[in-house]
């Protein structure tokens, strides 16, 4: 059974008080995770069910909402500390975020075998906590979707 948003705010600010986080930046990532839950619930989305695309559809939306409140445009990287939120608001609903992207590239199993060599690495050989291995994982996924995996070769070839 899915959670209610209630219980998603109150399971996103109950982590984010245990981590540390500053009392001002818990209440903003509520504010903003709760924004986001009310764009999906104006759509009948379940939050289970929301995708990278969702979130993209939604910013398209925020940015409308403050150019009508503000009379311009939000700066450049306004969009960082809403994404955030709703990346962790998401990670607590789905498990896992953002979802791992189907590998249908011939270069799939490449990918995979990169990314695989470096969990090895991340834990053998730097003894890192599973919680940073996901995160660094993530990041590495991210980047090899952003450069492309012909560059993650040529990065591979040439440790070697």
């Amino acid at each position: 059974m899915s959670k209610s948003h209630d219980e998603l705010i109150a399971e996103l600010s109950k982590s984010l008080t245990e981590q540390n986080y500053n009392p001002v930046v818990v209440s903003n990532h509520r504010l903003y995770a709760r924004a986001f839950l009310d764009y999906l619930a104006e759509r009948d989305m379940p939050v289970g069910a929301a995708t990278p695309l969702q979130v993209e559809q939604y910013f398209c939306h925020a940015i409308q909402c403050f150019r009508m409140r503000y009379g311009r445009d939000p700066s450049p990287r306004w969009h960082r500390l809403p994404h955030t939120a709703i990346c962790k608001l998401l990670r607590l609903a789905q498990g896992e975020w953002p979802p791992e992207a189907e590998m249908i590239k011939p270069d799939a199993a490449l990918r995979q075998a990169i990314c695989d060599e470096y969990e090895t690495w991340l834990r053998d050989e730097r003894g890192l906590a599973d919680a940073t291995i996901d995160a660094l994982l993530r990041e590495a996924r991210r980047f090899l979707d952003w450069t492309g995996i012909s560059v993650a070769v040529g990065l591979s070839a040439s440790r070697h």
